[in-house]
């Protein structure tokens, strides 16, 4: 083969490759639809491999388009195979395709196994009935497969309700390696929980929570998801060459997954997400505020959509003790940036405010979107070195590039500067607008899943 044609095909494998990769047990979401990056594509078919090869092809447009995405399993492409392979690979390939996979929510995904070419991958396959693609190894990880019968499964709208009854499954389904903990309740009466994973006795605690801005609710579904993967291969799993297990035993991972459920059910279900009377005259009030200030001129259906505070038009990320008088605020209580009456003034900000207070921690993680960046830095932070490290680590997983923050009030900042200061970063995840459509979850789900475990074993080592 001449090196063009090497070099062809070599590009078309790895971007199909990497548009299948990591998806862990959700929705069918079909390569090169409103996927978080495009494939460029030649016209044609491409066949990989030379007379050795078993006749893997992608189909990758046709005639003169040199724009479109690469299709693999639409009508005309039933059973295309990309074999991603060398002297060192298992011969991976990607099987996609026949009718029954016809969409993003198609409720029929066909069976698929990804190879990247990694000696000692462990695969496995989803089938009829099982959502999801199979996981690939980087060739170090233990765990890197398919949770079978996944409890939690990806929506674009997962609500307060069905995280609840997860929680409950999860419990039920596996005794033994998490507690369940209610730590407060919101103005609207939702508990919110914290999950602990792991030995609740061990010597380091490290936290992950999400889901505190409200219409940033992807976010609860990826550390929901993280955690199901995490108990899924808590015995049989291992990372970077340590039992999951054994790790499990000297760090206790916490998951507060939603902090702010009042304000995501706002979001997510509009005026109706509130059951009390008195919080949705508040959150009417909001509107008319935000109307007359000129801070909105979006119909009420559509603004509560953009809601980002909590129940009582609080941003809670503006509402900790972090140079809290300084925070740029909207003057009365709004869908986003009021910072509330004082410092920890929310039922919600108290609960995680207590929670590090209870005890001593190894480091912090505040998931938010969107922006694919990691936030580690703050004024008069006392853990300057320790959250530029863990902000590194979790950078080498992610492929977040970093940064440091400028705003005040924030959870994070204020970790960093309170007396017993803890190593702490916001990740921004996603790359649109939010609320982020589902199909992005499959990036945001590549880039996450084994945060966690990284979190782990940092703490185990500082």
């Amino acid at each position: 083969m001449n090196k063009k044609v090497f070099a062809g095909v070599l590009t078309a494998v790895m971007a199909v490759s990497s548009s299948f990769m990591s998806y862990a047990d959700s929705v069918g979401v079909a390569p090169g639809q409103n996927s978080p990056e495009e494939i460029t594509a030649i016209s044609g078919v491409v066949t990989a491999g030379g007379t050795d090869s078993q006749g893997g092809a992608v189909t990758a447009g046709e005639g003169s388009n040199q724009g479109s995405t690469v299709t693999a399993g639409e009508a005309s492409s039933p059973s295309a195979a990309v074999t991603a392979g060398g002297n060192a690979s298992s011969g991976g390939t990607v099987t996609v395709g026949g009718s029954q996979n016809a969409g993003p929510m198609a409720s029929q995904t066909s069976s698929g196994v990804v190879g990247a070419g990694l000696a000692g991958s462990s695969m496995g396959s989803g089938g009829p009935g099982v959502s999801g693609i199979s996981q690939v190894s980087r060739g170090v990880d233990g765990f890197a497969g398919t949770v079978q019968n996944p409890i939690v499964t990806v929506t674009g709208t997962y609500t307060y309700d069905q995280m609840s009854q997860d929680i409950q499954e999860l419990s039920s389904r596996y005794s033994g390696k998490m507690q369940v903990n209610t730590i407060g309740t919101t103005h609207d009466g939702r508990s919110l929980y914290e999950i602990i994973v792991g030995n609740p006795s061990a010597e380091k605690h490290v936290l992950i929570h999400a889901g505190i801005h409200a219409r940033e609710y992807m976010t609860p579904l990826l550390v929901m998801k993280q955690m199901e993967y995490g108990l899924y291969f808590y015995n049989s799993g291992s990372f970077e060459g340590r039992s999951l297990s054994d790790m499990f035993n000297q760090v206790a991972v916490h998951f507060v997954p939603m902090v702010n459920p009042d304000g995501i059910s706002i979001s997510q279900k509009g005026i109706n997400g509130i059951r009390s009377g008195a919080l949705q005259e508040s959150v009417r009030q909001c509107y008319n505020n935000d109307v007359s200030s000129g801070r909105t001129s979006m119909a009420f259906e559509r603004y509560l959509q953009y809601w980002k505070a909590n129940g009582r038009g609080v941003d809670l990320n503006q509402n900790f003790p972090a140079n809290w008088e300084q925070v740029t605020s909207a003057s009365f209580p709004s869908y986003a940036t009021y910072k509330g009456q004082g410092p920890v003034s929310e039922p919600e900000s108290q609960a995680l405010y207590n929670l590090m207070d209870s005890r001593s921690w190894s480091a912090a993680i505040s998931y938010h979107s969107m922006g694919n960046i990691i936030y580690w830095d703050y004024t008069g932070n006392t853990v300057y070195d320790q959250s530029l490290d863990l902000a590194n680590a979790i950078s080498a997983r992610t492929g977040y590039r970093l940064a440091g923050s400028s705003g005040h009030g924030g959870f994070k900042d204020w970790l960093q500067i309170k007396e017993g200061p803890v190593p702490s970063l916001t990740l921004e995840v996603g790359s649109v607008s939010c609320p982020m459509p589902v199909t992005e979850f499959t990036d945001v789900w590549n880039r996450n899943k084994d945060v966690w475990a990284a979190l782990m074993k940092w703490a185990m080592e500082h």
